[in-house]
């Protein structure tokens, strides 16, 4: 569908025949078109798909601009260009110069149609509870509420 949709493919894209199943060869596509399947949907599988873009600003914009947000990836030598990034990018997960950084205690889950709450932390746990609220009016009633109130002096 890719090819169809203008992506050239780079390396891979061929089933793997040293084994019996549905595997693919690690597969790499460029010049993908920002409205085609490939971008647009979450592919799960050894496929990384490459748009160029100019200016951060636009590179924000493309990432941003699908309904998936599982997690996004920076990769630069500049601490304030990875900062700002990841402080734009609309994803569950934002790893710089890494891939899966963090541990055990790190949440995991997506933003938009990508997944479903969260996986592992301190965030993990709520969805094991109900939060309830009960609220208690301490103060008196207004006069003529309908509610008895008995004054006592001791």
């Amino acid at each position: 569908m890719a090819l169809s949709q203008g992506a050239r493919l780079v390396a891979g894209g061929t089933a793997l025949s040293v084994r019996s199943g549905y595997f693919m060869a690690p597969t790499v596509f460029a010049d993908v078109a920002p409205n085609s399947s490939l971008f647009q949907k979450e592919v799960f599988g050894p496929v990384l798909s490459v748009t160029a873009f100019d200016d951060p600003i636009k590179g924000i914009e493309l990432a941003n601009d699908t309904d998936q947000g599982l997690a996004a990836g920076v990769f630069t030598r500049d601490i304030d260009r990875a900062l700002w990034s990841a402080d734009r990018l609309w994803a569950g997960q934002v790893y710089v110069n890494g891939w899966y950084v963090g541990g055990v205690e790190t949440p995991f889950g997506g933003v938009k149609k990508s997944g479903y709450g969260r996986e592992k932390g301190q965030e993990a746990l709520d969805g094991y509870v109900q939060t309830r609220n009960i609220g208690i009016r301490i103060s008196q009633p207004l006069s003529g509420s309908g509610n008895s109130v008995r004054n006592s002096s001791t």
